[in-house]
């Protein structure tokens, strides 16, 4: 890929500060709950209000800021992101962290879509899925980087030290993408029929809502996993920057590998085993929270079952929709981003109602009608588009 090497890494950069202000308030939840003294419910209203703004806000942009150039629009979404993170960590009180965090979630929702579209323009169609790995690395490396990073500060010199940081990263972002990234090129925009067209296709609909029901069900207990290993895990504070750190290698691995199990069990095999192995980590963290050399490792790999899930079903996704592929996967994005907000939500009500030690049994629950809707989105799969792999 030559010369477009600096710049794609540029745009993984992007993904990453966009995934690091998104995923960051998880690993500062403790402190921010008794610095802002709010309820664990309350927090976690910050975690879904994100992530839902972003779901609508990727769309409505592709509709409202589609046709700006490219450039123009990473710039002003990172700087964005980069004020929201900011304004986060000056916040005295929920509404004014609230208002952040939604300011952020708008800036992020037009960071991934614009940076995938740029990295496919500078390489040849033989080459995009290098430069995607490129780019989509950023959201990997987040996981696994950017969290440890927050909650270590955030022990350190406290939660709002932690969003300063996350916030400076995403403008050193931007200033890169001034310096970085050709301007002049223009995106088009989407529009509303479209998108319902997509969606009225069952097969292609039914995957998009695996796609939501899946990560609901994994967030309704990582959102509130501090709480977890603090409260029922019996973990020191301390455990929690290792415990986020060694998931995240592991979500890694499970990405890297996920190929390799598709050629092994077919890409609907590797969907089934990632959602039963979820499932049973979620279950193990239910049954013995107390047995740390089960409940420990049980929380640590449980993300590489969502990470042999979302490639093979994004596979399946442009199979089923044909032409509006493109399309399908934006919506998939939003229904990822979505997933995210009503797992939190729902972690936050569980929360409160049942406490922490009902979550991993509350995720189960939720896994297990993502593996009905998928053994349903299989039946109704046209024929003509059937795939026996």
């Amino acid at each position: 890929m030559g010369r477009a090497w600096p710049i794609l890494i540029l745009l993984g950069f992007c993904q990453f500060c966009a995934s690091w202000g998104s995923l960051a308030i998880i690993a500062v939840q403790v402190e921010m709950r008794s610095g802002l003294g709010v309820s664990a419910e309350d927090v976690a209203a910050l975690v879904w209000a994100f992530s839902f703004s972003l779901a609508v806000g990727a769309l409505v942009a592709q509709v409202l800021i589609g046709h700006w150039e490219r450039r123009a629009v990473l710039f002003v979404s990172l700087a964005l992101l980069g004020c929201g993170g900011m304004a986060l960590g000056f916040a005295q009180n929920w509404e004014q962290a609230m208002a952040a965090r939604v300011a952020m979630a708008l800036g992020a929702a037009s960071v991934m879509p614009t940076a995938s579209v740029i990295a496919a323009s500078l390489v040849t169609e033989a080459q995009r899925p290098a430069a995607m790995s490129v780019v989509f690395g950023g959201l990997t490396t987040s996981l696994v980087v950017a969290l440890p990073i927050s909650s270590a500060v955030a022990e350190a010199a406290g939660w709002r030290a932690a969003w300063f940081v996350a916030g400076g990263a995403a403008f050193v972002a931007a200033f890169g993408v001034v310096f970085g990234v050709s301007g002049g090129v223009r995106g088009t925009r989407a529009s509303f029929t479209a998108m319902l067209a997509v969606l009225a296709d069952r097969a292609t609909s039914m995957t998009i809502a695996t796609t939501l029901l899946l990560i609901c069900g994994g967030f309704i207990t990582y959102a509130m996993i501090a709480f977890w290993l603090i409260e029922v895990g019996e973990a020191p504070r301390t455990a929690l920057t290792t415990a986020l750190l060694a998931a995240g290698i592991a979500s890694v691995i499970g990405n890297a590998f996920s190929s390799h199990l598709v050629r092994l069990l077919g890409r609907d095999g590797t969907i089934l085993g990632g959602l039963a192995f979820t499932a049973v980590c979620f279950l193990i963290l239910w049954a013995a929270p107390h047995f740390y050399w089960l409940s420990y490792p049980a929380f640590i790999f449980f993300g590489v079952g969502w990470a042999l899930c979302l490639a093979p079903l994004q596979a399946r996704l442009m199979e089923t929709a044909g032409a509006r592929a493109q399309l399908a996967l934006a919506l998939n994005a939003s229904a990822f981003f979505g997933g995210q907000g009503l797992g939190a939500a729902g972690g936050g009500a569980v929360y409160e109602a049942y406490g922490p030690v009902a979550l991993p049994i509350a995720s189960v629950a939720v896994l297990s009608l993502a593996t009905l809707l998928f053994f349903i989105s299989k039946q109704t799969n046209p024929p003509s588009k059937a795939k026996t792999t």
